[in-house]
């Protein structure tokens, strides 16, 4: 659900965006790579700052939880 203004994604909305997981999202957020607030136990990502991630994004960068994942892929957001 997006606000009123629509400047802002759920965790849901922006790992759709970004082809991934909500945590793989979150991670990115507690990395300080994606702007976000948490509201009410709820994390609302700034959509100019997903915008900017994306745009800064090569195509050779792979997925952040890739070289921490054990299971590399085996979230889904790696392979």
């Amino acid at each position: 659900m997006t606000d009123k203004a629509n400047d802002s994604l759920t965790l849901a909305e922006a790992a759709k965006a970004l082809g991934a997981t909500p945590l793989n999202v979150l991670m990115h957020v507690k990395r300080k790579m994606i702007e976000a607030q948490e509201v009410e136990g709820q994390w609302i990502i700034s959509r100019k700052s997903l915008e900017t991630f994306l745009s800064t994004r090569s195509e050779e960068d792979q997925p952040l939880c890739e070289s921490h994942c054990s299971k590399k892929g085996g979230c889904g957001s790696c392979g």
